[in-house]
C-alpha cells in the first residue's frame, strides 16, 4: 500500500471502493471507444485525432449542469475556438473527400457524426468518474486496471452477438454495411484466417497492443506526476504528428484548409487550460491561479475553490494531485 493510501486511511478516507461502481463508466467507455474505431474506418486518422478535441465543450457543458462547475470568460473563448477549429477541420474534409471520389461524402460524414457521438460518451465517462470517485483516496492505475477489467467483460458479451448479426448487399457496401466482413457485423474466425494469411499483420496487432499499452499507461503517470493540463497539452502535439506522418506517408492528402482548423484547436485548448494566460480584456482575472491568490487573502477556503473550479481538460479521474487535495 502507498504511503499516500496509508495516510488516507489515518484520516478515514475512504480507500476501497465497489467493482461494480467502476462498471458505469467502463460502460460508456466501451461505448466510446467502440465507435471512434468504427469512425476510424471512414475519415482520415487527422481528421479523427482533431474531432476528439470536442471531448473539451462537452465535458465543460457537462461538468456545469451535473457537477456545477464554474466556467469563466477564457473557458468560453477556448470553447468556442475550440468547436469552430473542429467544423473547420470536419467540412474540409467532407468537402475534399467529395471533390476528390465525385461522391457525396456520406460515409466521412457519417463516420465525423460518429466521433461526435463517441465524445458525448467519453464525456459522460469523465463526469460519473469525477462524481463517483469524488470521495475516494484510489491509485490511478487501480482505476484504469478494474474498468479494463469491465471493459473485456463487456466485450466476452457483446462479440458472440455481433457474430449473427447481418447486414446489407456487401456488393456495394455504404454506410451501415462498410463495418461488415462477408455479411455479418463482426467476423472473428475470418479475422484469425487472416493473420494466418499474412504474418506482418500479427505484428501489427502486437505492436497495436503495446502501442496502447504504453499510451495508457504514460497518459496516467504523466497526470499522477505532472498534471492533467501538461497531458492535454502533450496530447494537441499528437494530433499535429499524426497529421504530418499521415501526408508523409501519403495515407491521406494534404488540405491547406485544415491548417486554421488545426490552429483554432490548439489555441482553444491551450487557452481553456491555461497554459497560455492572456492578460488582456479580463481573461486573467479568472484563472485558477487568479482565484487562489484571492481566495487566499479573503481567507475562503481553498479546498472549496478546487472543488467548484475546473480549468483543464478531463484526466480527472487520474489526477492524483485530487488525492492530495482530498487528504
Amino acid at each position: 500500500m502507498s504511503p499516500g493510501a496509508n495516510l488516507a486511511k489515518t484520516v478515514k478516507q475512504k480507500t476501497n471502493i465497489n467493482p461494480l461502481l467502476l462498471a458505469i463508466p467502463a460502460s460508456c467507455d466501451v461505448c466510446g471507444t467502440t465507435l471512434m474505431f468504427v469512425a476510424l474506418i471512414m475519415v482520415p486518422a487527422s481528421v479523427y485525432q482533431m474531432m476528439r478535441g470536442l471531448i473539451v465543450p462537452i465535458t465543460a457543458l457537462m461538468s456545469v449542469v451535473f457537477l456545477k462547475k464554474k466556467q469563466y470568460r477564457h473557458h468560453l473563448v477556448g470553447i468556442i475556438l475550440i468547436i469552430t477549429g473542429v467544423f473547420l477541420v470536419g467540412y474540409v474534409s467532407v468537402a475534399g473527400n467529395k471533390s476528390d471520389s465525385g461522391d457525396s461524402g456520406g460515409s466521412e460524414l457519417f463516420g465525423i457524426f460518429l466521433l461526435v457521438v463517441s465524445q458525448c460518451f467519453t464525456g459522460v465517462m469523465f463526469i460519473t468518474e469525477e462524481k463517483i470517485l469524488g470521495d475516494y483516496y484510489l491509485e490511478p492505475f487501480q482505476i484504469v486496471g478494474t474498468e479494463g477489467m469491465w471493459g473485456l467483460a463487456y466485450y466476452i458479451l457483446l462479440l458472440p452477438i455481433m457474430q449473427i448479426v447481418q447486414c446489407g448487399s456487401q456488393i456495394d457496401p455504404k454506410g451501415f454495411g462498410l463495418l461488415c466482413n462477408y455479411g455479418y457485423l463482426e467476423n472473428s474466425s475470418f479475422a484469425y484466417y487472416q493473420l494466418g494469411l499474412n504474418h506482418t499483420i500479427i505484428w501489427l496487432f502486437v505492436a497495436t497492443i503495446l502501442s496502447i499499452a504504453f499510451f495508457n499507461s504514460f497518459g496516467i503517470a504523466c497526470t499522477k506526476y505532472a498534471s492533467a493540463a501538461q497531458r492535454s497539452t502533450i496530447d494537441t502535439s499528437r494530433t499535429l504528428t499524426i497529421w504530418i506522418l499521415s501526408c508523409a506517408l501519403g495515407l491521406e492528402k494534404f488540405m491547406p484548409w485544415e491548417i486554421p482548423g488545426f490552429v483554432l484547436l490548439v489555441t482553444g485548448t491551450l487557452l481553456y487550460n491555461e497554459i497560455v494566460v492572456f492578460p488582456y480584456w479580463g481573461f486573467n482575472l479568472y484563472t485558477k491561479d487568479a482565484l487562489a491568490a484571492k481566495a487566499g487573502k479573503d481567507g475562503r477556503n481553498q479546498s472549496r475553490l478546487e472543488q467548484d473550479y475546473m480549468a483543464t481538460s478531463p484526466h480527472a479521474a487520474y489526477d492524483s494531485k485530487r488525492n492530495t487535495r482530498n487528504l
